[in-house]
């Protein structure tokens, strides 16, 4: 793409410029294999049901334990699809809906925060389960009216369904190493495990990672996330989080909402880097092959630090892959000086089977930097990235982006064995998918 288109198209109508510009999306997809995709908002008008997280409420807390605090989150659920969303959670199903007993949602909660340019997942909790729906309308999901069902054992067409804080946060949870992200399919009844004490399967932070006096500058972002097997079935599970941002309150450590901004909906919590900070990448990383499709989050910042360096910021999530991920590699085109490489995950807690270890750095390839765990074979419950987490990676470079191509390596068997990808910087820097090209300003064609 020239670097130099900085005019905006005339003489052409809407219609016609979104076809080319779709034709040049085609292209580019072909170029990355097809696994470099948009990064949407709101979406509707979906076929079947669809569940989304319409607004986030709360938050709830907790006293603290062991240096850490405890949060939950509020969700309120929308079905913008045109078919009601499997809400049962009786033993042997739900009569007359031809549905097993464990076809209901479950609700996943995170914590994220932006610190001196690093965006980086500080907190998650285990998982509240769906046990009836609500039939209430709002003028923002679907067409407004709520098509109720009659029953609580599905979410309607066009009905929210809130969950507060206190219901999400209330305990015994449910294990996320239970839940297939991917088909939405889990065992029924969800295992149950006792709790030690308040911070013990909700959203658990380190205070060190909220304090104020330790976090200059920081801020904060809440993330809820459904999974939901009918959901996922139908494809219609890359909209199922959205989040808000956050402030913590001096002194008690309490996240409130007092004072933020509205939900931002059917947008995963990564994509607040890149709300507040343009010189964000952000792309979607589809496995090819997969169906239901499996997909992650790449967000990346490049910093010029002069004299011919640089330093790479990166960020991915796994939004519903199963087979998760357990590697990540950038490769220059030449043989570039790489150092100060970087790790950060989120920690599994609360007696979930997950290791901890942290992924290992290799700067041994010249012009090539990667992390990975412990492979699938040698421990199945390895601290993989696993769906509705983000781990954060970080180096210094002698060379610029040009060129580089990213790998990431699937922890469970199957294939493709990797996904291989580019990440094109901010190729329309206002979108285009509206058709309004009034707003239009450049576009860059940096790698």
């Amino acid at each position: 793409m020239p670097s130099d288109w900085s005019a905006r198209p005339t003489g052409a109508s809407a219609a016609s410029l979104r076809r080319i510009l779709a034709i040049t999306a085609a292209a580019l997809a072909a170029l990355t294999g097809g696994a470099l995709l948009a990064v949407h908002g709101v979406q509707a008008g979906t076929v079947g049901p669809d569940v989304t997280v319409h607004t986030l409420t709360g938050p709830g807390n907790y006293s603290a334990a062991g240096g850490f605090e405890a949060y939950s989150l509020g969700t309120t659920s929308c079905n913008q699809g045109d078919t009601p969303l499997n809400w049962c959670d009786n033993a042997g199903g739900c009569p007359g809906q031809g549905t097993s007993d464990e076809e209901h949602p479950v609700i996943a909660q995170n914590l994220y925060r932006l610190k001196d340019g690093r965006f980086e997942q500080i907190g998650m909790s285990w998982l509240k389960h769906g046990f009836t729906a609500l039939a209430i309308s709002h003028p923002d999901c679907g067409n407004g009216s709520c098509q109720n069902p009659g029953t609580g054992n599905l979410l309607g067409v066009g009905c929210t369904d809130p969950y507060d804080s206190d219901l999400n946060g209330s305990r015994p949870l449910g294990l996320r190493s239970e839940v297939n992200a991917t088909t939405g399919f889990f065992p029924f009844p969800e295992t149950q495990i006792p709790t030690v004490d308040n911070t013990s399967q909700r959203i658990r932070v380190a205070i060190a990672d909220v304090d104020p006096a330790q976090n200059p500058g920081a801020l904060y972002w809440l993330e809820g996330h459904y999974i939901a097997a009918d959901d996922a079935v139908a494809e219609n599970g890359h909209n199922n989080a959205s989040y808000r941002q956050t402030f913590v309150n001096a002194g008690t450590f309490s996240l409130t909402f007092s004072g933020a901004g509205p939900t931002q909906r059917q947008l995963p919590a990564i994509a607040a880097w890149q709300a507040v900070d343009s010189e964000v990448d952000l792309v979607a990383v589809d496995v090819p092959g997969s169906s239901p499709v499996e997909r992650f989050h790449v967000a990346r910042r490049v910093t010029d630090l002069g004299g011919g360096d640089f330093h790479y910021e990166y960020a991915v999530h796994n939004l519903n892959s199963d087979r998760s991920a357990i590697s990540f590699t950038v490769d220059f085109p030449g043989a570039a000086t790489i150092s100060n490489a970087g790790f950060h995950d989120i920690d599994h807690h609360s007696g979930e089977p997950y290791d901890t270890a942290d992924w290992t750095a290799d700067l041994s390839t010249p012009g090539q930097v990667s992390w990975s765990g412990v492979p699938f074979t040698t421990d199945p419950d390895a601290n993989a990235l696993r769906w509705a987490t983000m781990f954060t990676f970080w180096f210094d470079a002698g060379a610029g982006s040009g060129g580089l191509s990213h790998t990431i390596g699937l922890f469970k068997p199957g294939s493709p064995a990797d996904v291989e990808f580019n990440i094109l910087h901010q190729l329309f820097a206002d979108g285009f998918e509206s058709g309004d090209t009034n707003g239009w300003s450049s576009t860059v064609g940096k790698r």
